[in-house]
């Protein structure tokens, strides 16, 4: 395998790009808002490489980063990965990975793929009797709601899975956590955020001044802040165009930008940032977006599949779905859970950095290893800011089916 680091990388910039790209395409105006997590996705279907072979595999292979290495080498790297970055809120920020590997109950796992899939990617297998649609369907998004702390309900429909359902693979991811420097809800007021030059629409605008990791950046045209979770090296990065206008530009140039190279021109400045709250739930058919990075054998009669089942050949992968939530206010935790903090005004700064965030922008929750969530916040108007969380969730689901 190539670098771990360097291929999760180059797969997020491919996924962020195409995941955007379609949303804009598929949505009648470019003021959509999209949240999801480019870790979630290469991780589950690694899992489903590991049951691939020849072209299949290859294809996999190719499409999500891998590079080269046997695929004992690749679990390894993805097993140490989340191992080193899962936190179930000790302390810090709570980022829970699961895998889940839903079996038609007639079948059994093949060995060397459940084996890999147990010490690795600490993928339960649990029978299903998908004869049962209802049932299934009950079933696995039950196991959904709880493992996103109930943020991500209702993934499948009755009609997702049936008889010639083989497996169901779920990733779901979750994060929580809270800002080390938390907005005061008494500082939070209605303010305007430009959808277009033309269009405003009223938020709850938060807002703080402290030091914060700053950067202008003009080959981008925009500027970027850090605001960084306690206990923690997650980071939320927020992109914003100089321009009203400016954020189709911006995403157009960042899939060939290492966000390491925006870290590294970032410097810890005094910055006065205003924030929306934001809330936000997207869907993503992730068949039609692999097609397009380059991943289609695995959804056609030519997949080769044939590592997953010891009795059964003939598999293909026949649905795709991942769907992201995020919500962010002024504690990024539980409303609850904010402290009294004393306000003590910054004297007069005159090299102070204004960071209003009052127009298109996107974002990242990440660290140096990986991103864990994307997203784009376009237009408040197709989110609701209710909420009282600082949390992210995403759900992949990857329906192996008999090939007909």
């Amino acid at each position: 395998m190539s670098d771990p680091q360097e291929s999760r990388n180059l797969f997020s910039r491919s996924l962020v790009d195409t995941i955007t790209k379609n949303a804009l395409e598929q949505s009648k105006e470019p003021y959509v808002n999209t949240v999801f997590s480019p870790a979630s996705v290469q991780s589950c279907l690694t899992l489903a490489f590991m049951g691939a072979s020849g072209s299949t595999a290859e294809e996999l292979r190719n499409g999500l980063q891998l590079g080269p290495g046997d695929r004992h080498h690749i679990a390894r790297a993805f097993g140490e990965f989340w191992r080193t970055n899962c936190n179930y809120g000790d302390r810090g920020p709570v980022l829970k990975s699961v895998n889940r590997l839903y079996v038609n109950d007639t079948l059994e796992l093949h060995p060397e793929f459940n084996e890999i899939a147990v010490d690795f990617f600490q993928s339960k297998a649990e029978a299903a009797k998908f004869a049962d649609s209802e049932g299934a369907t009950q079933q696995i998004n039950a196991w959904v709601e709880q493992e996103t702390e109930h943020k991500i309900s209702n993934l499948l429909q009755s009609d997702a899975v049936n008889n010639d359902t083989s497996a169901v693979l779920i990733n779901a991811l979750y994060f929580k956590g809270k800002w080390l420097k938390p907005f005061m809800p008494e500082t939070t007021s209605i303010d305007a955020f430009h959808v277009n030059q033309d269009l405003q629409v009223e938020v709850n605008m938060m807002y703080q001044e402290d030091k914060f990791k700053f950067a202008d950046l003009p080959q981008l045209k925009a500027r970027a802040v850090q605001l960084p979770y306690e206990y923690s090296n997650i980071h939320m990065l927020i992109l914003l165009p100089n321009e009203i206008s400016g954020l189709q530009e911006l995403e157009l140039q960042l899939k060939d930008v290492d966000l390491a190279d925006i870290d590294a021109a970032m410097t810890l400045r005094d910055v006065e940032i205003f924030l929306p709250r934001m809330d936000i739930e997207y869907d993503v058919d992730l068949k039609q977006i692999l097609n397009q990075l380059g991943i289609s054998e695995v959804f056609t009669d030519s997949a080769k599949l044939d590592g997953l089942f010891t009795s059964r050949t003939g598999q293909k992968i026949s649905a795709a779905k991942h769907r992201g939530y995020i919500n962010v206010n002024e504690a990024g935790s539980e409303a609850a859970a904010v402290t009294f903090m004393k306000i003590v005004p910054m004297m007069l700064n005159m090299n102070m950095k204004l960071f209003k965030v009052d127009h298109p922008f996107v974002f990242y929750i990440r660290n140096s290893q990986a991103v864990f969530f994307a997203g784009r916040f376009s237009n408040p108007k197709y989110g609701s800011e209710e909420g009282a969380s600082r949390e992210g969730s995403d759900a992949s689901m990857y329906n192996v089916q008999e090939q007909q």
